[in-house]
């Protein structure tokens, strides 16, 4: 097809903002599915993006629209989530296109229009009044597409040049890889080279989706679509990766980073038995999720199981319940933890993610945390609140601006240890659910980090352990043995439960003793006979201490997650 007939374009908005119910209207309107096929959200192929209505995999489909000149034109459109732990998928789509359409949800457009100019600096005028819901104004957007965005630019007679914007793994083709094509064409058994790595593939298949994947002949340069190479891992196909035909030498072209995980947190399967499951499990997760990482690690208190790195909670939420569900494992989940950079007495430095891997305090010189530089945009009656927030989180502030009479953006430095619990969570509750955040990567800084180790029954639990600030220990310490004491069951000893910075305990709860009452049966008579009886008990509960084990439950790991930085209860 002839370029000037290609719109190559992206839905962005926030979560929540109807950006499926939007895909699914210009699915129904260009006769890409049939009324029997179509279904709410039907981009969303996964379970949990339907049961919790948002989008976690982008997705990207052809379609065939007749516009009011006359023309028929090819729209390549690519659906997008719109949670701030996927923001990486956005990224690649807005690099795949020409254009990008914003839904806004609004209930009173006049004034949406004017702050949508004030903080984003993009002209309203001509903004589209649509319900997606509805179908009302929805060939508006159609037309508007085809006006608006321009065609892709490049030539197929031109040298092969394709970017990598995603990929997953199919158990019998292997990696299936999504391109756009900048320039040249790409046909079946063409030898091409993915400039990354060196790595050289044959074309065996190739096609685009509609939703329902359709083989092609070729695609040519502005076209988007799926490309199957014997490519053995999902892993090789990175994302912003550069496919040329094999025989050119590999360019130095700019392309998307390697996606690195930035929140830790260790899977432990319940029974023993299901380690090699769980491992199987994470290998499946892995081949379909780029940004996923997972590497064995053997805890004292949970046994065998995996540190695994994520993109955020949403994202560790996401790989947990899918492992929960389509695996049928059970699992206990670790707090999580951040990567920390410490430098050694001796002046080497390491990177550690987790609270287990810490070196001796003594043998350390200095810690450096990971720290997000965060837009927070709010209404103006919301603000005390967040301030308080974000100072209660060590957060420093950098940006204080009125964005219109009532809608503020604070800019904050944050402490990426801060967010990773319940940062999110306080700041929808203090916004009434108002406030948005967005948030990236600012580096390190030094700081005055202790690890807080628990000791139950004298010994060390490390799944228990956390990274927190040296001012806010002694408060984290005190709320986290408390919760421990109401959770873990009374034995027939008593058990103390310790919270530790090295070797100084800096709180400590006890759980009772489950005791028989051995002067039940002594009806007056001597003293010394009842404290016979009594001394005898005691002797007994400190042999059984020293042979005895404490069971602690699943809920006692779980506690870790609700210790927040003032020690109240959410």
């Amino acid at each position: 097809m002839d370029p000037k007939f290609i719109r190559n374009f992206c839905i962005i908005a926030h979560i929540d903002h109807g950006k499926s119910t939007l895909a699914d209207r210009l699915l129904e309107m260009t006769g890409a599915l049939s009324q029997r096929e179509m279904h709410e959200q039907v981009l969303d192929s996964m379970d949990l993006e339907r049961e919790r209505g948002i989008t976690i995999k982008a997705k990207s489909i052809r379609l065939h629209y007749k516009a009011k000149d006359g023309n028929t034109y090819r729209l390549n459109l690519i659906d997008t989530p719109g949670h701030v732990d996927f923001s990486y998928e956005v990224s690649r789509a807005l690099s795949a296109c020409e254009g990008a359409l914003l839904v806004v949800d609004a209930s009173q457009p006049d004034f949406v229009k004017e702050q949508i100019e004030n903080v984003l600096a993009i002209p309203a005028h001509d903004a589209l009044m649509i319900s997606a819901k509805s179908g009302l104004g929805v060939e508006d957007v159609l037309e508007a597409i085809v006006h608006r965005v321009p065609p892709p630019k490049g030539s197929a007679e031109n040298p092969l040049q394709a970017l990598v914007f995603d990929s997953w793994f199919d158990i019998y083709r292997g990696a299936v890889v999504l391109v756009r094509v900048m320039e040249g064409r790409i046909t079946p058994h063409l030898k091409i080279r993915l400039c990354y790595n060196n790595q050289v593939n044959e074309v065996e298949t190739l096609g685009t989706l509609t939703p329902k994947p359709v083989a092609l002949d070729e695609l040519e340069a502005g076209d988007v679509g799926f490309v199957v190479a014997n490519i053995k891992d999902v892993a090789d196909a990175r994302m912003g990766d550069t496919v040329i035909e094999a025989d050119r030498p590999a360019p130095a072209l700019p392309g998307f980073e390697a996606i690195k995980p930035m929140v830790f947190a260790g899977l432990f399967p319940v029974l023993a038995d299901d380690y090699e499951p769980l491992r199987d499990a994470l290998g499946k997760l892995k081949l379909n999720d780029a940004s996923f990482f997972y590497e064995p690690e053997n805890s004292v208190a949970l046994g065998f199981g995996f540190r695994c790195g994520f993109l955020g909670l949403l994202h560790m939420e996401i790989v947990q319940e899918r492992l929960e569900r389509e695996f049928g494992l059970n699992l206990i989940t670790t707090a999580p933890s951040v990567r920390y950079r410490i430098t050694r007495v001796d002046g080497s430095a390491i990177e550690v993610d987790s609270p287990a891997k810490f070196p001796n305090p003594s043998d350390i010189k200095k810690i450096e945390e990971p720290i997000i530089k965060a837009m927070i945009i709010t209404n103006d009656d919301s603000v005390g609140g967040i301030l308080q927030l974000c100072q209660d989180k060590r957060g420093t502030q950098k940006g204080f601006e009125y964005l219109s009479p009532t809608r503020v953006m604070l800019t904050y430095e944050l402490p990426l240890n801060e967010i990773v619990l319940d940062f999110y969570d306080r700041l929808k509750s203090v916004s009434r659910g108002y406030a948005s955040l967005d948030y990236h990567l600012a580096g390190y800084v030094e700081s005055d980090l202790v690890k807080l180790d628990v000791l139950v029954g004298g010994e060390p639990v490390d799944a228990l352990s956390m990274i927190c600030h040296r001012e806010q220990s002694y408060e984290r310490g005190r709320d986290l043995v408390t919760r421990l004491r109401k959770l873990i069951p009374r034995q027939m000893f008593e058990v103390p439960i310790q919270a530790a910075i090295g070797s100084r305990v800096i709180a400590r709860e006890t759980v009772a003793a489950i005791r028989k009452n051995v002067l039940a049966k002594c009806y007056g008579g001597d003293i010394t006979r009842k404290r016979k009886l009594l001394e005898k008990q005691k002797e007994g509960k400190k042999r059984m201490k020293r042979v005895g084990q404490v069971d602690i439950p699943q809920e006692a790991f779980l506690a870790v997650l609700k210790v927040t930085s003032t020690g109240d209860e959410e």
